[in-house]
């Protein structure tokens, strides 16, 4: 998964009104970021340099990461003690993650 693919797919999410909302997964809720934003989330949260092959394209409000892996699996990881070993997997593929969530 790159960077202009994942934001093509959350203008369509947040187009359809995926901002925000409940998720049927933990962490249970999920705040999306608009697309423009994700070089700058990414490079402020040094996700290069903490989780390397992890790309964030969202929160939980609760300080974890949304992240997509290089194989488009989704996880969501700590902003405090990010490493790729504290990522948890909640879904293979974006598709299945937006399955999980709710408006």
């Amino acid at each position: 998964m790159n960077i202009e693919d994942l934001k093509k797919i959350l203008r369509l999410w947040i187009e359809d009104g995926f901002v925000e909302g409940e998720l049927s997964v933990e962490p249970e809720y999920y705040i999306l970021w608009r697309p423009e934003e994700l070089e700058e989330f990414n490079r402020d949260y040094q996700l290069s340099e903490y989780a390397p092959g992890f790309i964030t394209f969202g929160g939980n409000g609760g300080g974890e990461l949304f992240v997509v892996n290089e194989s488009g699996e989704v996880f969501y990881i700590p902003a405090i003690g990010m490493a790729p070993d504290t990522a948890i997997k909640i879904s293979d593929n974006l598709q299945q993650f937006r399955s999980c969530m709710r408006k």
